[in-house]
């Protein structure tokens, strides 16, 4: 019993405190609201890609530009672009000096290094060669 009227005499005595002005709903100066007056911060916004568009915002100051194109937001600063420029995965492969055969690791065939047979080849996999016949020794046919 003695336990439970010490918990109410402390419950009491915080309880008093609090609203006195300690801290909590009493205190009206306790947190003070100002409105914010500095520049807003430029920012660009991209949302995804959605039919085909790159989507987004532009709000303040902030200019984009894809390549060499300036991308212009609409009045409320909303743009989309056509996504397919920078969805094409170009890939240069620099073909070792001398070399002028490739083949994939993977594969049976051999093509010229500067086909279209030996630009599809996945770079990772590249075999070079000097001649045709280094190529065949090392067992690859020649692509017809």
């Amino acid at each position: 019993m003695l336990a439970l009227l010490g918990a109410f005499a402390l419950g009491c005595l915080v309880s008093a405190w609090w609203g006195r002005g300690g801290i909590g709903p009493g205190r009206a100066d306790a947190l003070t609201v100002r409105e914010e007056r500095r520049p807003p911060i430029p920012t660009v916004s991209i949302a995804g890609i959605r039919d085909g568009n790159i989507r987004g915002s532009i709000r303040g100051d902030a200019r984009l530009f894809f390549g060499e194109t300036p991308v212009l937001p609409d009045h409320e600063g909303a743009f989309a672009v056509p996504a397919a420029p920078f969805l094409t995965d170009h890939v240069t492969v620099a073909v070792p000096q001398g070399m002028r055969f490739v083949a994939s690791r993977r594969g049976t065939y051999y093509y010229p290094a500067d086909s279209g047979g030996g630009a599809r080849l996945s770079p990772e996999n590249r075999v070079y060669f000097e001649t045709a016949e280094d190529a065949e020794g090392a067992g690859f046919r020649k692509a017809r």
